[in-house]
């Protein structure tokens, strides 16, 4: 059999595809959490790890957005510090109102915190990673004005965002069912409508040579300021998760590392750093491979300063990997050229 041939299975661009390592790598992760993990298949385990899982899936959807843009953002972990010390400085657990009320005031911020990122890097031509980090500066004081110490509160209605077992009278499947599933659901739509329409063309334009993207009429400091306002609402849903979570704030949340995480996981998931190529819905499995690497390193009872080294090192491999991937293909393209 040929399997050059366009009407046969080609097994060679299947593993030539960056998408096949992830792929590969999710199934053996899996695997071996699922082998150490008892009833890993049950509904109470499998509930427990997408609790786990959905703040850094959300961050990275938001990332990779901004990634494949031709951006990176730093802020994200003090955004999102930002952001949930607002919620639950001004909530009020004997007013339901004011739940609604701290929703809404935080989504103009995760508005203004996208502006704020995509007029330096968009407009202002600031290097994204300078940029950034300056404004996750400006963020972290925020919230530590906000609130110097961790506390805060939520409106009686807020806890049930993350458990629906608060909420009497509901049948017991939904009751089992994680909230969390519904925002990273809401976050995969968003993209998948934007995706399809010509700002998401667009979005893979700039990424790929923003001068060329601006040259043939697209309006490039637009469509990054579009990618980090994206991203600041796929942070502000995770600080609504924290928020129901832990019924409290901290303005130290943002040191966590899910900021460095979500960059090492969207480019795990495939997505080259220097943008214009990539899959969210990749980067997504790329976020849960680096929640089962924290998970293996729970079980197998593994000091908690290896996942931090672990992180480290799989954040190196990634960009590593994604740039041999780019040099190996441009050596074939020009090749091919010749």
């Amino acid at each position: 059999m040929n399997l050059k041939n366009g009407n046969s299975f080609d097994i060679r661009s299947i593993v030539s595809k960056p998408e096949f390592a992830t792929v590969a790598i999710f199934i053996a992760m899996l695997t071996a959490t699922a082998i150490l993990q008892h009833e890993f298949f049950s509904m109470r385990v499998m509930r427990s790890n997408i609790n786990v899982f959905t703040p850094l899936v959300l961050l990275t959807i938001g990332q990779s957005v901004v990634i494949i843009s031709g951006g990176l953002d730093l802020s994200s972990g003090n955004a999102l510090a930002l952001m949930l010390c607002f919620m639950t400085r001004f909530m009020d657990r004997n007013n339901p109102a004011t739940g609604i009320y701290a929703l809404l005031i935080c989504m103009v911020i995760a508005f203004a915190a996208g502006l704020l990122n995509g007029i330096a890097v968009g407009y202002l031509r600031l290097p994204a990673v300078i940029a950034t980090f300056a404004n996750s500066y400006i963020f972290l004081g925020a919230a530590m004005f906000l609130m110097p110490m961790p506390g805060g509160q939520v409106a009686p209605w807020f806890p049930a965002i993350f458990d629906l077992r608060v909420i009497e009278g509901l049948p017991t499947f939904l009751q089992e069912l994680p909230p969390s599933i519904f925002m990273i659901i809401l976050a995969c739509f968003i993209w998948f409508f934007i995706s399809r329409t010509r700002t998401g063309r667009y979005i893979y334009a700039v990424g790929s040579h923003n001068q060329n993207a601006y040259d043939s009429g697209i309006n490039a400091p637009k469509i990054q300021t579009i990618a980090y306002i994206f991203n600041a609402y796929c942070i502000f849903l995770c600080a609504v998760f924290f928020a129901a979570q832990n019924g409290s704030g901290s303005a130290l949340i943002g040191d966590g590392g899910l900021t460095i995480q979500s960059i090492a996981a969207a480019v795990i998931g495939g997505i080259a750093i220097s943008g214009g190529r990539g899959s969210v819905y990749m980067g997504v499995i790329g976020a849960i491979i680096i929640s089962l690497v924290s998970r293996l390193i729970f079980l197998l009872r593994i000091p908690n300063a290896f996942q931090t080294l672990a992180s480290g090192v799989i954040v190196i491999l990634a960009i590593s990997l994604s740039a041999l991937y780019v040099a190996l293909r441009k050596r074939s393209l020009l090749k091919g050229g010749e």
